[in-house]
């Protein structure tokens, strides 16, 4: 066997330890979840979960994590958006739908201590609530660094535009975060 086959064998062989241990880990769970709070066929969030599962192992080795609490949130997050695409994609979406953030239920970690609620965490997430899905993951890939070469496989934008892209959109989110907190504080002390 030559070497280019032997080193592929053991990349795909690699992998696919991932997507079974990824499977095993948390593909009944993310089904659980899917069909718990959404109206969706069963085969539909199947495909959700497998999607979900083959783009976590695509990045597997470019991430790490503190701890396997924000490895959980970081798929489940990715599961998210995966069900977000496909119900903006069919357009079937009722409004009564409701995503519930990840609890200690899909984690099975101890409950935390719950903390005050940080307005300025608060409004830097209403912030990126109000952008679309591609320019969310543009300055949340870029800010942990990620290369523009990787990041335009995702947003499926010309890479050579990233990084106009994210400067604007980075000053954007500075001008919207401190002008929510400037009218906050101006509520606050009037």
């Amino acid at each position: 066997m030559s070497f280019e086959k032997e080193t592929y064998s053991l990349l795909s062989d690699n992998k696919n330890k991932v997507v079974k241990t990824l499977y095993e880990t948390y593909a009944k769970k993310l089904l659980a979840y899917t069909c718990k709070n959404y109206t969706i066929d069963k085969d539909d969030a199947w495909a959700i979960v497998y999607k979900t599962i083959y783009k976590i192992t695509e990045v597997n080795d470019q991430y790490s994590f503190e701890n396997e609490q924000k490895r959980s949130g970081f798929i489940f997050k990715t599961h998210i958006n995966f069900l977000r695409n496909y119900f903006r994609d069919n357009k079937s979406f009722e409004k009564h739908h409701q995503e519930v953030e990840l609890t200690d239920h899909f984690t099975e970690h101890e409950p935390e201590v719950a903390s005050k609620p940080n307005i300025q965490l608060t409004i830097l997430q209403q912030e990126l609530d109000k952008l679309e899905d591609w320019q969310r993951i543009l300055l949340l890939m870029r800010g942990q660094d990620m290369p523009y070469s990787k990041i335009a496989e995702f947003v499926k934008k010309p890479e050579s535009q990233l990084k106009v892209y994210y400067a604007r959109l980075k000053k954007q989110m500075l001008e919207n975060v401190n002008h929510q907190l400037q009218l906050l504080n101006e509520k606050h002390h009037a």
